[in-house]
């Protein structure tokens, strides 16, 4: 789980990162960016009901995504909000497969130090 520090919680910060962020798409992923100014990167793995009607399998792709960020932190450039929407066949992936797509994902973004 991410710390609370990394964490995109507050309704302002999501609708501002949503209307004036940059976008990158790949075939599993939609990420969104806007630099915050701030000395942390802060993440949101946003997943609708449209995926799965499964509470349990959103949930797991949303715990996996979170996973990949907390583990890649000290690669991730510090100073942007992210909002990450995984496409419904992401939930095809394993996990190495999520996190080689995210990463490259975070890569074309420049959101990689």
């Amino acid at each position: 789980m991410l710390t609370k520090n990394h964490r995109l919680t507050r309704q302002k910060d999501f609708l501002l990162v949503k209307k004036r962020g940059k976008s990158v798409y790949n075939g599993y992923f939609k990420l969104k960016y806007l630099e915050n100014g701030g000395e942390f990167s802060c993440f949101s793995v946003i997943i609708s009901a449209k995926i799965s009607k499964k509470a349990v399998v959103r949930n797991k792709l949303r715990r996996q995504s979170l996973e990949i960020i907390r583990l890649a932190l000290d690669k991730i450039k510090p100073g942007y909000n992210v909002l990450i929407w995984p496409n419904n066949k992401a939930l095809d992936l394993d996990y190495q497969l999520l996190e080689t797509n995210l990463l490259a994902l975070f890569k074309r973004a420049f959101l990689l130090k």
